[in-house]
């Protein structure tokens, strides 16, 4: 985007309708986001875009990395032109802003609380191609290059920006990115991660490396990669059924507990059980990082 957003603060408890006040209770478009922070609540986080048709992520302290989100967040979102609507307290927007300091959202290092590796899932035919390029594509590479049979990403049933469709989306390990594969296959939001799928392939890559050469993104919510990653200098491990001994015709919960157990046994590296809404895949109450 070329124009500059701005930033508006408004009580915790601000509630959305459909028509924004802040333009003369216009309907909101793409160039507005909304934060909310909240002391607790039944999640630690959710994304989403809602009957009012504006993207938001709610947070609670219930994340040891709140302040570290909130401004990664921020950050991410002002590059980019949004508008943003802030419903957070004052004072928990001056402890984030002190506890995040000098970082920005691609800094080149791993912070205290991020995990060494990272993780993404994809079905049988897409593995096939990534190995074929050599390289991991974002949503709107591949539709670029006319290689993208889907009419839309999955993600954008539940509201999320256009903007992520330009990343790679990673996680830490766990189930909940499996979902992502599932819905995908099942051309719906399934969250269940007992119901049956075809497992395709899991991608472990090194987080340090990616970080240290500029490539890591946070934006408050995923951990993402822009465009394209190559294989060759970040990979570190690929999981499929036929690797881990198991049938394609599994379950979520099955092929990423398998897959991690192996990967950490060879590596040595403990992976994050669940990795939640930073997954790329995200629903009110259903997805939670802790």
């Amino acid at each position: 985007m070329n124009r500059s957003g701005r930033t508006y603060f408004v009580e915790q408890s601000f509630e959305q309708t459909k028509a924004n006040p802040f333009t003369d209770n216009q309907p909101y478009t793409d160039e507005w986001i909304m934060l909310q922070l909240l002391e607790s609540a039944g999640f630690s986080q959710f994304t989403g875009g809602g009957v009012d048709g504006v993207f938001r992520l709610v947070l609670t302290k219930a994340n040891v990395d709140w302040e570290y989100m909130v401004f990664d967040f921020i950050q991410y979102e002002s590059d980019i032109g949004k508008n943003i609507i802030l419903a957070i307290d004052k004072q928990d927007y001056e402890t984030a802003r002190k506890t995040y300091g000098g970082h920005g959202y691609k800094d080149r290092f791993l912070r205290p609380y991020e995990h060494r590796v990272l993780m993404h899932s994809t079905d049988k035919e897409s593995h096939a191609t990534i190995l074929r390029d050599g390289c991991l594509k974002s949503w709107n590479s591949l539709k670029r290059l006319a290689a993208m049979v889907e009419k839309r990403p999955i993600g954008s049933l539940l509201g999320d920006p256009p903007d992520y469709s330009d990343y790679i989306m990673f996680s830490n390990g766990g189930i909940s990115v499996e979902r992502v594969v599932s819905s995908r296959q099942k051309g719906r939001v399934e969250m269940d991660i007992d119901v049956p799928y075809v497992a395709g392939a899991r991608f472990y890559f090194d987080a340090l490396r990616v970080a240290e050469e500029g490539l890591l993104v946070r934006d408050g919510v995923h951990l993402k990669v822009r465009d394209e990653l190559p294989l060759e200098k970040y990979l570190l491990w690929i999981a499929t059924p036929d690797a881990l001994g198991i049938l394609e015709e599994t379950t979520p919960r099955i092929f990423a507990e398998k897959a991690d157990k192996v990967f950490e046994e060879k590596f040595g590296i403990v992976l994050n059980r669940d990795t939640g809404p930073r997954t790329g895949l995200t629903k009110q109450g259903n997805e939670e990082r802790k």
